[in-house]
């Protein structure tokens, strides 16, 4: 999603074996909480005598974010470090709004109860946050935006108050990703620039750097995506995304795919990208064949024309994704039965599309369609599961 709601950017600090150090030095004498993802705990040291939580990445919910919120205010920190991938990144820079004035946790997960999105009242954030990704693609340690996810589905709340005010990218944290994690991680950061790219109200400068980019990503992945210094690159280009002009236009939406992919990874319980892997090439079949409605035809050629020799991928924007989907093996779902389709069609409408500026002009049907249109498997995507563990301690 795009974050260029926020007016500023964190600082990034950035290089092989970095985490000890930089932390050390943003936590010194301050009271500190660090909250870590349960799967890597032990894998990023970060020093002693500070309180940490442990936590579940699959289990965040309304919940877990009530759970870090409590923690806060029974022993206030100075500074939070959040350590994981995006999931665990937003839960915390999410329930630390507990600790702004005006209550505006409790508004905002009632108003995710309700709405799509939550826009946040402006201010700065209420605590330093130090984020510390051990994933790829995501961009949450740079962004201003957090996915909620509730009964209804994954809300996004966005607002200045959720920025993280350090970035620390350690490839020592990125080496236990698989490769196929990987390549995720870097076609999330992809689509992110090539979904701006079909908006047409961009400046010569956004479209120069989200070309950029593009191809800085795609080069990178096919060249050797294995080694620490082409991960630490990998996740220096994720955060460009957001601290470049690539995002930037007058269409903060144009992203389409985004929106229906999540209502799809929501339904179906499946990872955001394979959902996204499923449906992107057919909404832009789409805006290839001139529906204003999924995005501008001219635009997202002009990306794809600069973008697809640094991976040598076909020159037609759905068959180029398509393609380069298929070589990184991305997975995709299995299709989704008539009435879970339906459903989806249905939740999408309600949350982002007809009268609202997500997906403007488009119904339950148009996204019926597209769902009989994208890509799906014979077999359905495993989704490891782990139970729910949220604890404390003092290290």
């Amino acid at each position: 999603m795009r974050a260029e709601f926020a007016a500023q950017v964190p600082t990034l600090w950035h290089g092989r074996g970095v985490t000890q150090r930089i932390a050390d030095r943003l936590t010194a004498d301050r009271e500190v909480l660090t909250v870590v993802d349960s799967a890597i705990a032990g894998a990023v040291v970060l020093g002693r005598g500070r309180r940490t939580m442990t936590m579940d990445a699959r289990a965040v919910d309304v919940a877990a974010l009530v759970t870090i919120a409590e923690h806060m205010l029974c022993r206030p920190p100075e500074v939070v470090v959040a350590v994981g991938g995006g999931t665990i990144l937003d839960a915390v820079k999410i329930a630390a709004l507990v600790l702004a004035p005006g209550r505006m946790l409790d508004f905002a997960v009632a108003h995710a109860s309700r709405s799509a999105v939550t826009f946040l009242p402006d201010g700065p954030p209420a605590v330093d946050i130090v984020a510390v990704p051990t994933t790829l693609g995501t961009s949450s340690e740079t962004n201003s935006v957090g996915i909620l996810t509730n009964d209804t589905g994954y809300r996004l709340v966005v607002g200045r108050a959720l920025r993280p005010r350090h970035a620390i990218i350690d490839p020592r944290n990125l080496m236990s990703l698989s490769t196929d994690a990987v390549r995720e991680g870097a076609l999330e950061a992809f689509l992110r620039v090539a979904g701006s790219s079909t908006s047409p109200r961009k400046s010569a400068r956004s479209r120069d750097d989200a070309v950029a980019l593009g191809r800085a990503l795609l080069e990178t992945v096919t060249r050797d995506h294995a080694a620490a210094d082409s991960r630490l690159r990998l996740a220096r280009l994720s955060a460009a995304t957001q601290r470049t002009a690539a995002l930037s236009g007058d269409d903060p939406y144009s992203a389409r795919h985004w929106y229906i992919a999540n209502e799809v990874a929501f339904a179906l319980k499946v990872r955001k990208m394979v959902a996204t892997a499923a449906v992107v090439a057919a909404v832009w079949r789409r805006v290839s064949a001139g529906d204003a409605r999924w995005g501008d035809r001219a635009s997202l050629e002009e990306f794809w024309v600069g973008v697809a020799s640094a991976a040598d991928l076909p020159l037609d924007p759905p068959a180029g994704i398509a393609a380069l989907i298929d070589r990184w093996r991305i997975p995709v779902p299995a299709a989704p039965s008539p009435p879970v389709t339906a459903r989806i069609a249905a939740a999408t409408e309600a949350a982002w599309g007809d009268r609202y500026p997500m997906l403007p002009g488009l119904v339950a049907r148009d996204f019926q369609e597209l769902l009989r249109d994208a890509s799906w498997s014979p077999q359905p995507v495993a989704r490891p599961s782990r139970p729910p563990d949220v604890r404390e301690e003092v290290e």
